[in-house]
């Protein structure tokens, strides 16, 4: 039995949707599942760092044409009518006659002052179509469940909900203190204390409010803690490099561009406190990664973080810089919080590990092959 993936945010520069179809390959590859063939397409090899379980491989499909027209052209065309097709981020091929199973994210249209018109009305048209299409439709939250019936007209009978997941063998408490001590020397020539925040820097995050308040805090406190921003670059032209600058807190922040998997844990374990102030997310992956290492962790209250960061997290009503400021000053000195949380975040994260998530992948698309084997 085959089953075919759209890999193509498997190549170039990989984002939390190219971590998603990574890690529910990984647990295909070691779970009792009904294919012994699963096709991984994309326009190009994917690289080598890209570990793909032996159950799976890549199937290049090379195109002239861009990306989204391979998607819609080339991947139905090589991967034929028979057998389904997982599409893990977004779109589906709207004339696909094999049946499709698709993963949504979130609603571009939540928040739609992020994205320029162009932006936000070419992905309206495609994932509409594609939502309104596919045979079997799941996405991260009720919060992006009530946004897609909302935006998309999609029954909301049809949209299942299975939440992002998290790899708790590698994303979990690290207690050996030396090595902490020595990623903190790394990072910044000390071992300096210092608080987090993970993902690409967009207005849609708060990261300029989130710096402000930092500012503001070190000055008023004294706090000795560093600011870590990593997963993006921050180019000299960047509003955020002019705000570090206005601040005058250029030896005090420092931007790592693209960390490794491997990384990642060591990221949250050293932190003293992870801050996501994201005003919009259809689930939230740092968030939950930073609960599983037992990190303290800010976000809002707002979209889909109460579902599985709720009871856990600090979260806050707002990304006002006053609150901000607050919060940190509360999670960074108030020990008996510091210490629920990090007692609670790992436990939490524990009923979102990947391999619970695939299973509930596997019971949407099972049936699927069954309905088609039927027929």
């Amino acid at each position: 039995m085959i089953l075919g993936v759209n890999g193509i945010r498997l190549i170039g520069k990989r984002s939390g949707v190219a971590r998603v179809i990574e890690a529910v390959l990984r647990c295909l590859g070691e779970m009792d599942q009904p294919f012994d063939d699963i096709r991984v397409y994309t326009p190009r090899p994917v690289e080598s760092e890209v570990k793909l379980p032996s159950i799976a491989r890549n199937i290049v499909v090379p195109s002239r044409l861009p990306l989204a027209g391979w998607e819609q052209i080339s991947l139905p065309r090589a991967h034929g009518r028979e057998h389904l097709l997982f599409c893990p981020s977004y779109v589906i091929p709207l004339f696909a006659r094999c049946p499709t199973f698709l993963v949504h994210h979130g609603s571009y249209e939540g928040y739609p002052q992020a994205f320029d018109w162009w932006t936000l009305n070419k992905a309206r048209f495609i994932y509409t179509l594609s939502a309104r299409r596919a045979t079997t439709v799941s996405t991260v939250s009720e919060y992006s469940k009530r946004d897609m019936v909302r935006y998309y007209g999609v029954k909301a009978a049809k949209i299942h909900v299975v939440p992002d997941g998290v790899d708790t063998s590698t994303f979990c408490p690290i207690a050996d203190r030396e090595r902490l001590k020595q990623w903190r020397n790394k990072l910044f020539g000390a071992d300096a204390p210092y608080i987090a925040y993970v993902g690409k820097p967009t207005e849609r995050r708060n990261l300029s409010s989130l710096l402000r308040a930092y500012a503001q805090l070190k000055e008023e406190t004294g706090i000795p803690h560093k600011f870590l921003i990593a997963g993006a670059d921050l180019p000299g032209t960047s509003p955020f490099r002019r705000v570090i600058d206005e601040l005058g807190i250029q030896r005090e922040v420092l931007v790592k561009g693209y960390v490794t998997h491997d990384e990642m844990p060591l990221v949250y374990n050293a932190a003293d406190l992870f801050v996501y102030p994201s005003s919009y997310e259809g689930f939230g992956m740092p968030v939950l990664e930073a609960m599983a290492c037992g990190t303290p962790v800010i976000a809002l209250d707002n979209t889909a973080f109460p579902e599985f960061a709720g009871g856990v997290a600090l979260l806050l009503k707002d990304a006002q810089v006053a609150t901000l400021k607050e919060g940190m000053r509360t999670a960074l000195t108030d020990a008996e919080l510091r210490h629920r949380m990090a007692q609670e975040g790992p436990k939490r994260a524990a009923a979102y590990d990947w391999h619970a998530v695939t299973r509930r992948y596997l019971d949407l698309m099972i049936p699927l092959v069954q309905a088609r084997k039927v027929a």
